[in-house]
């Protein structure tokens, strides 16, 4: 049954709990806290992470970081993308992927360290360089060194905007895992390569 309260102000209505009801934020932190969560959030993990994992998965984690960053470009622009296939042909799109992601971040007053151009030609290039047949084609290994000044550009934004993406910068038990095997598989190859390329060249006589 209700009761009526002598004390209650006129017009103020009380919750059914009985616990006064939280007065509604201001207009103006409501707007804050709309935008702070409505803040876009690009995939750069640590540079030691992204460095690691792409050269002990061969490159494969360097097509899962264009394969991120494309989806949340897609996700900011709006745009009909189909992030796994630019993903897939990343060595053709990473120019654009480069400029977008650039001019995503640069209407927030950061600008990219190298020109866009360069980047792609640089990644372009160590990308070709693992149809080589000699040892040059070890520079594949190196194809995610552009990516890391756009990585950098984008994890210089989070900081800047008070993103919380520290769990992209964490290490799982498959990043190990990954890690260690991936690391021994890299270990071997590169000592194939190299012991290959090396001629031994023994005196005549030695071996009879």
């Amino acid at each position: 049954m209700d009761m009526h309260n002598p004390y209650k102000p006129p017009g103020q209505a009380l919750p059914s709990s009985g616990q006064p009801m939280s007065a509604p934020l201001p207009l103006d932190q409501r707007a804050a806290l709309l935008q702070a969560t409505d803040k876009p959030m690009y995939f750069a993990p640590s540079t030691f992470k992204l460095a690691a994992m792409s050269l002990v998965t061969f490159g494969l984690y360097t097509m899962y970081w264009f394969w991120r960053n494309w989806q949340a470009i897609q996700r900011e622009t709006g745009e009909s993308l189909w992030p796994w296939a630019r993903a897939l042909f990343c060595p053709l799109w990473s120019f654009s992927c480069f400029a977008q992601l650039a001019d995503l971040v640069r209407g927030r007053r950061r600008e990219l360290a190298f020109p866009v151009a360069l980047l792609g030609i640089v990644f372009l290039v160590l990308t070709l360089a693992g149809r080589l047949d000699n040892a040059a084609s070890l520079l594949a290994f190196l194809s995610f060194v552009p990516l890391l000044p756009v990585n950098a550009l984008l994890r210089q934004y989070h900081r800047d905007e008070r993103i919380d993406s520290t769990r992209l910068d964490r290490l799982t038990i498959w990043h190990v895992l990954i890690l260690l095997a991936g690391g021994g598989l890299l270990l071997m190859l590169l000592l194939v390569i190299i012991l290959g390329e090396v001629t031994i060249n023994l005196p005549e006589g030695t071996l009879s």
